[in-house]
């Protein structure tokens, strides 16, 4: 992209978007007609009021998100010097759905009084527990990425249970959770407005400190830069405006992460040019989605929340020019201190004695007609094929992402990096959504076939992306997210527009083992061993690709080792997709639990991960049975909620402890 300027991309979304909304208003009503609603004239016909007090405030309301929006993704990007990072990454979004939720249930009252407030309050009480959270690491990257992907997941999570019990009731709050921009006067833009300028105003006055935070916290600190002040006042800025945009229009993804790096690729180099164009960018593809969204909707009784579709503009467009980017910086992974926790050779020995523990209590100890009882021996026998299908489907769907997650985050140096940002997952999950849309009858066998279809094609796009840059492991997990974000937004008009399909699509989302059988158990317990055998012969890759520029001088081909170890985790969370569906929690926490305890080497790492990756899917397919017999929780949400709190208390250390 050498000698383009932003200008030229950015001209081109409006140009686009004006002539449509053009186009659209021609439609409604003649310019002179027009021209007469602007001046506000007393007596104006009903189409004219529609113009004036519905399209025009719509307009101004896809702009003004739009800029905010881009302007919080380049500053928090910036300050937690992370590519993947986003407004909604520290669990603003999931806070305020998940308070919108709890709001319709408990007291619908207060959503009339103000929807707004509720939203808005929910996410910053989440923005609030991440704070908390990475308080005793003195606010580090790190720790602040690990306890807000901590919060959104759990919150996401929570919600997600609370819609599959109490469905019909929440349909509108999951409406509104897509975002929408359709405004009944112009009311909520003026209120809007205002306060998002002042919330920017922060960032204004320390964009020289917010400039040096690119450098390591080491160097950081050296040259006398309070790094976690500057980097708290930036975040606090970039999260009340999302809170102040998620509370009025609900949400709108993908936006806040695609725009500034739209904005490099299209020649912004530094970050005063990225908080210029970065918004801009954002304004402009946001306004340019909805004017197809509202062409759209109601066609067919056809349903498009605004939010979820802007992955369809920007999706494409980023995977389009991400072959252009020569520079993706490389993700703040520092952390204060050791963890105060004894080594994996401590911890192992536990972690196995607890898998068996709880191997034996699945199989056994369950909740029935009559209660809470231990199985006979004849009971067991009779219950055995029924139980230890899904049991080794949970084990093997745990143990194969946490595998993974290992491998990605070291080889990515990002310890937001997860299988499912692979893309792999989401693939494969597309494949059975076209599969449910165009044969909603074919059964196991045709949703297996078409989500390794899936899988094979998402990997074949992610490595060809990166193909000319030693296969960059931030590239691919660009282009990963990409797709998963595109494969969301399918997902959302299918969960809005189709119930049959929806509520299977819901159940693979979740992470189920409702539709396991013995014979894909089986299968899938052996490719589980075959691929974590395969994980010790690339051990001195995965020890030395997080050393950077220096693994080519100890003698690693690098392009080889990054194809052999991507190539290798895209097929662990392809199976793992295959047999429950695309799990969001697992692949993050197994590894991350397994490094806080102490272990540090490759295979101690992956060893422990894979052991309480395993323990962990087990309890969360024994309690999801169970817990609320007979309605059924899916796994995968299980997960999350049980071990949410693991991760918590492990990220709430005091900084001053040492090692055992």
């Amino acid at each position: 992209m050498t000698g383009r300027h932003p200008g030229w991309l950015c001209g081109l979304l409006f140009a686009v978007a004006l002539a449509l909304s053009l186009h659209q208003s021609h439609q409604q009503l003649t310019w002179s007609a027009a021209w007469q609603a602007l001046q506000g004239n007393a007596q104006l016909s009903l189409a004219q009021q529609i113009f004036s007090q519905m399209w025009l405030p719509r307009q101004g309301m896809a702009w003004l998100c739009g800029l905010a929006l881009g302007f919080t993704g380049v500053v928090m990007q910036q300050a937690l010097r992370n590519p993947l990072a986003e407004p909604m990454t520290l669990g603003i979004a999931s806070g305020a759905t998940l308070a919108l939720s709890l709001a319709a249930l408990v007291g619908p009252s207060w959503l009339l009084a103000g929807r707004e407030w509720v939203a808005f309050s929910g996410a910053l009480l989440a923005f609030a527990v991440v704070f908390l959270l990475s308080l005793r690491q003195g606010f580090t990257p790190l720790a602040l990425t690990l306890a807000g992907m901590l919060v959104n997941l759990y919150c996401g999570s929570v919600n997600l249970l609370l819609s599959v019990i109490y469905d019909r009731s929440l349909a509108a709050v999951f409406i509104w959770g897509g975002g929408t921009l359709a405004q009944e006067n112009a009311s909520q833009l003026a209120w809007l407005l205002p306060r998002v300028v002042i919330a920017a105003l922060p960032v204004c006055f320390i964009l020289r400190p917010l400039r040096l935070l690119t450098l390591n916290e080491q160097v950081s600190r050296s040259i006398g830069l309070p790094a976690g002040i500057v980097r708290g006042v930036a975040l606090l800025s970039a999260l009340v405006i999302s809170s102040l945009v998620i509370s009025v229009v609900g949400v709108i993804g993908f936006i806040g992460l695609a725009a500034p790096h739209l904005a490099v690729l299209a020649g912004a180099k530094t970050l005063r040019q990225k908080l210029i164009w970065s918004p801009l960018l954002a304004a402009g593809l946001l306004w340019l989605t909805d004017q197809g969204v509202s062409r759209l909707n109601g066609i067919g009784g056809l349903l498009l929340p605004t939010g979820m579709m802007t992955a369809l503009a920007g999706g494409p467009l980023l995977l389009w020019f991400l072959p252009r980017l020569r520079h993706i910086f490389q993700p703040d992974v520092s952390e204060p201190h050791q963890p105060p926790y004894p080594g994996a050779r401590y911890t192992l020995l536990p972690v196995a004695l607890l898998f068996f523990l709880m191997l034996a209590v699945s199989l056994d100890f369950a909740r029935g007609i009559h209660g809470w009882h231990w199985s006979s021996l004849n009971e067991l026998r009779a219950m055995l094929p029924f139980r230890l299908p899904r049991l080794l489907a949970a084990i093997s769907a745990g143990m194969l992402l946490a595998a993974a997650g290992v491998i990605i985050q070291r080889i990515s140096r990002n310890p937001m990096a997860s299988p499912e940002l692979l893309g792999i997952g989401a693939g494969a999950a597309l494949g059975i959504t076209v599969q449910l849309l165009l044969w909603p009858l074919g059964g196991v066998v045709a949703m297996l076939a078409s989500s390794a279809v899936g899988a094979l094609l998402t990997l074949a796009l992610t490595l060809w992306q990166a193909r000319h840059y030693a296969l960059n492991p931030q590239r691919m997990l660009l282009s990963g997210l990409a797709i998963t974000a595109l494969f969301q937004s399918v997902a959302a008009v299918v969960l809005s527009n189709n119930g049959m399909a929806a509520a299977m699509l819901r159940q693979l989302m979740t992470g189920s083992t409702y539709y396991v059988n013995a014979s894909t158990a089986g299968i899938a317990l052996v490719l589980a061993l075959l691929l974590l055998a395969l994980t010790p012969l690339l051990r001195r890759a995965l020890l030395l690709l997080p050393l950077s520029s220096v693994s080519p001088s100890l003698g690693l081909d690098v392009t080889q080792a990054r194809l052999l170890l991507m190539v290798l985790a895209a097929a662990m969370t392809g199976v793992a997709t295959l047999i429950v569906g695309p799990l969001s929690f697992i692949g993050l926490l197994g590894p991350q639990l397994a490094r806080q305890l102490g272990a540090r080497r490759p295979l101690q790492q992956l060893t422990l991960a894979v052991l309480i990756a395993a323990v962990l899917m087990m309890l969360a397919d024994w309690a999801g049975n169970n817990l609320l017999y007979p309605r059924q929780i899916p796994a995968g949400l299980m997960a999350t909620l049980i071990g949410g709190p693991w991760l918590a208390l492990l990220l709430w250390r005091p900084l001053n402890s040492t090692n055992s």
